[in-house]
């Protein structure tokens, strides 16, 4: 078995893809139109549309799911989905990573951090538009910044 793709669930799917576009850089690709779209960063980070399938379900027109997926889709969620797991970047020059995203004013951005259990780690983190945090970590740290 192998991980086909992290995929980010939301009702804000264009701010979503706004953000990602930013701090990626790149454009996704569009797999379905208003649903789901990829960006290929080394690995898949793919955006998902939950309005889509709302609306699709609500029409009463069902001939694209089955009564489990619309059963789960509809059960009630008491923990919010997102904010389970971080998403884990890599750059080699973290200052300029670090400068270029607090330019962006996408969100709040944390300090430098920095931690050695084992070898030296230097890190900054920001939240996308859904609360789901970005653990942005790198080489040529420089106090000075």
């Amino acid at each position: 078995m192998e991980l086909c793709c992290t995929y980010i669930e939301t009702n804000k799917f264009m701010e979503v893809i706004s953000f990602y576009e930013k701090i990626l850089q790149i454009k996704p690709n569009i797999y379905t139109e208003n649903r789901w779209v990829e960006f290929e960063c080394g690995n898949k980070l793919a955006i998902y549309n939950r309005k889509f399938d709302e609306e699709k379900i609500n029409s009463r027109n069902n001939v694209n799911y089955n009564d489990a997926y619309i059963k789960d889709f509809n059960k009630e969620q008491n923990i919010k989905m997102n904010n389970i797991i971080t998403l884990n970047f890599y750059t080699e020059d973290l200052n300029t990573e670090y400068s270029r995203i607090k330019a962006l004013n996408i969100g709040e951005i944390s300090d430098i951090m920095y931690v050695n259990i084992t070898e030296p780690y230097y890190y900054f983190t920001i939240k996308d538009p859904e609360g789901n945090l970005l653990e942005i970590c790198g080489e040529s740290y420089i106090k000075e910044i």
